[in-house]
């Protein structure tokens, strides 16, 4: 009898372990820099009661690629949000640099935050984490109006986040002269061409399963100027989405706008940016929280990327330019069907960084006479 009761215990203590075990990963792991990680936390682990409990520490990190030299326009946009979140929140952090902030993410996107033992990434894990220390910015809000903060948040990532992933990965003007450069700058030859090809593929394979990567440039065009069309009509003239405050959807939409507004861009992006600057109450959005992230550009302008004066060409994103990409050939006489074909570890300085003339950040235009003459 007593056999038969520890048995039963037993298996409830197993079947418990295992329900625990589903909603919380506590797992060691030892990063550069980074010291011993007890939790990697992100949308797939949702039990941050108790590992969000301990206060907010002064040295929290948040990790992010170089944005001179390599960070590309999602994301900078996601980079921003949670920035711009941070700060709505008055929480302390510090912004850390690294190459191979993607691949030390645990959800494999950037940006994320090493808060103590934990490290989560993205914006709504990261707003979950910050909620469980007590800290909110839609405690204001009622069911209905967070519901419908949640709906603009989704507007949000799937239109105006994969119109970015489509503008840097399949628009081929965008790819050859500014994705490929900036994505491939921190690796050496060859790494600098088969990882930007690779990541490519697995960007335009997503893009085809949402129905985006079909989609023509004014298609693209078409489904931005619905979403701002109706997150301008939410705004109206408020300051803000919910209320007198900031909340999410505030900093997720900043860091879109900001990073369209500002990104050094080719053709088809600075069509975007021109796309949004005629929606003045998302423009003076913008601009109110700026100053939260000490940011002083003139959205106003165009930023240019210095190749965006060359002779234009036409746009296509066709399987077989895709597969041609890596067409080289061992004979000196012929020419190389990738022409910025280069070995980027000769670009490298003592700061281990991208030297600036080849990756002009900002062209702004009042200077496109010189270009144009």
């Amino acid at each position: 009898m007593s056999q038969k009761i520890a048995q039963k215990k037993g298996n409830q203590t197993k079947t418990k372990s295992k329900a625990i075990q589903k909603h919380k990963v506590l797992i060691p792991l030892e990063l550069k820099d980074m010291g011993t990680v007890t939790a990697i936390m992100n949308e797939r682990n949702v039990d941050t009661t108790v590992l969000g409990q301990e206060p907010w520490p002064d040295d929290v990190q948040l990790f992010q690629p170089y944005e001179t030299e390599q960070i590309l326009l999602p994301d900078m946009a996601n980079c921003l949000a949670v920035q711009a979140f941070l700060k709505m929140c008055h929480l302390k952090f510090s912004v850390a640099y690294r190459v191979n902030a993607e691949d030390m993410s645990p959800s494999g996107r950037v940006p994320f935050i090493k808060c103590g033992a934990c490290l989560v990434s993205d914006l709504e894990p990261i707003a979950s984490f910050v909620a469980n220390k007590g800290i909110s910015l839609t405690s204001h809000l009622d069911p209905t109006q967070k519901s419908d903060m949640r709906a603009y948040m989704s507007l949000v990532n799937n239109v105006l986040g994969n119109a970015e992933n489509y503008l840097i990965w399949c628009d081929n003007d965008t790819y050859t002269n500014i994705t490929k450069p900036r994505y491939g700058s921190v690796h050496p030859f060859p790494l600098n061409h088969i990882l930007p090809y690779s990541r490519r593929q697995t960007v335009i394979k997503r893009l085809r399963a949402l129905g985006w990567y079909e989609k023509s440039l004014d298609k693209v065009y078409d489904e931005i100027d619905r979403a701002c069309n109706a997150l301008s009509e939410r705004l109206e003239k408020a300051d803000y989405f919910f209320g007198d405050t900031p909340c999410e959807l505030d900093a997720l939409i900043f860091g879109h706008v900001y990073s369209i507004l500002t990104f050094p861009s080719f053709k088809a992006g600075a069509n975007l940016a021109e796309k949004l600057r005629i929606y003045d109450p998302i423009l003076n959005h913008c601009k109110r929280i700026m100053p939260l992230l000490c940011l002083m550009d003139k959205i106003e302008l165009p930023s240019y990327h210095k190749s965006y004066f060359n002779e234009p060409e036409e746009f296509t994103n066709s399987d077989d330019e895709l597969e041609n990409e890596f067409l080289c050939s061992d004979s000196e006489n012929e020419i190389v069907d990738t022409p910025d074909l280069q070995d980027c570890v000769c670009l490298f300085n003592e700061q281990n960084t991208i030297y600036e003339s080849l990756f002009s950040p900002v062209i702004q235009k009042n200077e496109c006479i010189l270009f144009s003459k």
